[in-house]
């Protein structure tokens, strides 16, 4: 809500008696009229009365950094809030021009109070929180019933009281695996580090588990798919000419049918670039971080075609001044301008293109110019309908020489002429999220594209991208609008692109996707954007362009504003809550074998296997260190294969939890056996004992190892790639040493040396763990590979 506040200017210039003064923002009312110029923040939400060339970016509502050209010309009242062209909005900035407004809403009727309240959403608890308390609940139930019955039978053989309550309460410890949850924090923080490496800043720990069950995310497209650059990508000179080029860096080439063209060796593209640069307001500039545009960035995509065809240094020192401007207007849609150099006068215009024809007498052909023909014209409105038809935002451009004495009054300016070609420009796609969207598919990940944009300028980077595929559906905000619940959930999941979308519409589409049972990462960086953030199960916000009121909405900040940055996050979820289950199938197979080595040995009429101190060394010393080392395995080559997780599925899923219980009743039956064995050879029983405590150790070392993957064979996992665990095993073996063998732990432990023979026997036993393992591997855990989304 502070963001929300911070967006709102603190005075506005309001008429008041007949006369301008400044007031607070506070003490505005609908009916009053505020005067904006260029650089103020909108007041409040207000209709257009008067313009000279306004232009608004609307980005923080919207979505989309274009400069919005407004005008007094009403529009009706379903026009979707992008295309009010009659209105201004709060927190909304003027860019261009300057006008007298009517305040239609202020504070909480504005379209960014609507919002406000949209935000002010409670989120969930955290999906691993719930599991972790069901699990925790029925362990403990078994285990205290397990401790009642030693309890009671012990005392009822005649052993001491406080004896039994000691090992009954020790062995309650070592049952109830309470190092899990610190074992999961460690797995999660570990994780945020990993994340943050890769740009992907963590608000929410719980929020890492839930990246591994998205199986939808909803992403913008202006500066996340796309680089948020405008580009010139085709150029019309009656013959197409293809730009080639990432963005604002001004490397990239020309090329037709094919072929390699320089613009400095054609006259006719030379000249339409040089038009493109001098009916301008923007400049280039090279920065510590790349390439960027000082000013509107459609202009600012001509001066970079014009830098790369190598004729914008012959403008700069060609041409010495401009005489006279005639700025864009939203009504007159075109801009000219006038230079003069040392032979004269260059008018140049640009603009729709069906308004910069009709001021065109003659056409450039091949570097000449000709009467222009009626056939002329059709052939250019056909090409800049199939430019705009691809997605491209089109201009028109043409000029003229004029002497230096001429008139230069508008008409005069305007008047007969010579049309130079057409410029199609976009914001291009990042290479990166193609390979990002192959990647998400894989994944069994469904893309959707939310975009304030056009429906053809979004179809045109959703086909590029492979977002809209064969089969894949559009949808308008305004057909949203006209939806039911009801018909939008039948149509939901065929959709990959909704264009022209509101705040409002953005959460409908989200709760829409949650009700059929996805998971759904929802990225944004404007103010409309937060209360779908807040909605959606994980919300991700933009580092680079996202306002405070989407960061504060988010669970999740990328620093880059990379949409292949995501997918990286989701696969680091993945690999987090896939190390979860890992460490919680150790821990908890270690624990299950700990408590039915002493359940089962009591059950049998045997002296109890381990004394409390031993009982509690083995879970917090040596359980606790190739845990650690589990929890940052690193991920499997083939993750990003698997479907999603169900994010209703259990910790240990049924394959799992049999693979748990199996290998738990392969230790504990090797480590009675052994202990009958040193029993049956006369042994004292410390060294019985003893040998329960090693063996336990070694069964769980060899478990540990084999957890690193509960797919690949033990004998194929290389160790190298987790020097983590190697050393946290490493450490366990020497903490065993150090209780066996040091003389004052011996009297602490009740631990005697073994011989070789003793170690020979553990080592070997502790051995048939594996081969459990393995069978378990091959028949009851395989994963499946991801459908197609």
């Amino acid at each position: 809500m502070e963001a929300l506040r911070e967006m709102v200017a603190p005075e506005a210039n309001v008429l008041r008696s007949g006369s301008m003064t400044r007031i607070p923002v506070r003490d505005l009312v609908p009916g009053d009229v505020v005067y904006l110029e260029a650089g103020d923040k909108v007041p409040a939400d207000a209709r257009v009365l008067e313009d000279t060339s306004l232009q608004v970016v609307e980005s923080s509502l919207t979505g989309e950094s274009v400069p919005e050209d407004k005008s007094v010309q009403p529009v009706a009242g379903e026009t979707p809030l992008a295309d009010r062209t009659d209105m201004v909005y709060m927190g909304t900035i003027v860019v261009y021009g300057n006008c007298k407004a009517a305040v239609t809403g202020t504070g909480t009727d504005t379209e960014l109070g609507r919002i406000s309240g949209l935000v002010q959403k409670k989120p969930e608890d955290p999906p691993i929180k719930i599991k972790f308390q069901e699990l925790a609940k029925q362990l403990a139930l078994v285990v205290l019933a397990a401790c009642a019955i030693i309890f009671t039978v012990e005392v009822s053989r005649g052993s001491p009281v406080l004896e039994t309550l000691i090992i009954a309460a020790a062995l309650a410890v070592a049952g109830i695996p309470e190092a899990l949850p610190f074992i999961t924090t460690i797995t999660l923080a570990y994780g945020t580090q990993i994340m943050a490496r890769k740009n992907a800043i963590i608000r929410r720990l719980p929020a890492v588990e839930t990246l591994g069950s998205t199986t939808v995310i909803c992403t913008d497209k202006t500066g996340t798919l796309t680089r948020g650059e405008m580009m010139v990508r085709r150029i019309w000179t009656t013959q197409d000419v293809e730009v080639t080029g990432s963005g604002y860096d001004p490397a990239g080439s020309f090329r037709r049918e094919g072929e390699d063209l320089n613009p400095k060796e054609d006259k006719h593209l030379a000249a339409l670039l040089v038009a493109g640069a001098l009916c301008n307001n923007s400049r280039l500039e090279e920065g510590p971080n790349g390439w960027k545009v000082i000013g509107d960035p459609t202009e600012g995509a001509l001066i970079v075609a014009a830098s790369k065809g190598g004729v914008l240094d012959y403008v700069e020192g060609w041409y010495l001044a401009e005489e006279v401007e005639f700025p864009f207007d939203s009504e007159m849609r075109r801009m000219t301008a006038v230079h003069r150099s040392s032979s004269g006068l260059t008018v140049s215009m640009k603009g729709a293109p069906e308004t910069v024809l009709a001021f065109c007498t003659r056409i450039m052909r091949d570097g000449s110019e000709d009467p222009i023909d009626p056939e002329d014209r059709l052939r250019a409105s056909k090409a800049a309908d199939e430019m705009a038809g691809s997605g491209l935002r089109v201009l028109a451009l043409a000029g003229k020489e004029m002497a230096a004495g001429e008139a230069l009054d508008r008409d005069a300016v305007e008047s007969k002429l010579t049309f130079l070609g057409l410029v199609g420009m976009m914001d291009p796609p990042r290479e990166e999220a193609k390979e990002a969207i192959k990647v998400c598919k894989a994944a069994g990940i469904k893309p959707v594209m939310i975009t304030g944009d056009h429906k053809l300028t979004a179809s045109a980077i959703g086909r590029e991208l492979g977002i809209l595929n064969e089969g894949g559906r559009v949808l308008e905000g305004t057909e949203l609008d006209e939806m039911t619940a009801r018909e939008l959930d039948d149509v939901i999941e065929e959709v990959s692109i909704f264009s022209r979308t509101t705040a409002e519409q953005k959460v409908r589409i989200v709760e829409a996707l949650r009700k059929k049972g996805h998971v759904v990462a929802m990225t944004g960086d404007g103010v409309n954007d937060a209360p779908a953030l807040r909605t959606a199960d994980i919300g991700v916000a933009m580092g680079k362009t996202g306002t405070e009121v989407s960061k504060e909405a988010s669970d999740m900040v990328i620093a880059d504003d990379n949409f292949a940055t995501i997918v990286a996050a989701v696969e680091e979820g993945r690999r987090i809550y896939s190390n979860i289950r890992k460490a919680s199938s150790y821990l908890l197979s270690c624990n299950f074998a700990e408590v039915m080595t002493i359940f089962i040995g009591v059950m049998l009429g045997l002296p109890v296997p381990l004394v409390a101190l031993q009982i509690l060394w083995i879970n917090i010393v040596t359980d606790e260190f190739p845990a650690i080392g589990l929890a940052v395995e690193p991920a499997q080559s083939d993750l990003m294969t698997k479907k999603p997780r169900d994010p209703a599925e259990p910790i240990l899923t049924r394959g799992l939890f049999l693979y748990t219980l199996g290998i738990s009743a392969t230790i504990f039956i090797g480590v009675l056996g052994l202990y009958i064995h040193a029993l049956r050879s006369g042994a004292p029983i410390e060294e019985a004992r003893t040998t329960v405590f090693a063996a336990l150790v070694i069964f769980e070392l060899y478990n540990a190892y084999n957890s690193r993957s509960l797919r690949d064979s033990f004998f194929k996992m290389d160790p190298r790639t987790n020097g983590k665990l190697i050393l946290g095993i490493a450490a366990s073996l020497g903490a065993l040493m150090v209780a066996i063998y040091h003389p004052f732990m011996q009297r602490l432990f009740e631990t005697a040396p073994l011989n070789a023979e003793s170690w020979a026997a553990i080592v070997v036993a502790a051995s048939v763990v594996v081969v459990v393992a393995e069978i378990f591997k091959r028949w009851e855990l395989p994963e499946r590979r991801a459908p197609a989304p």
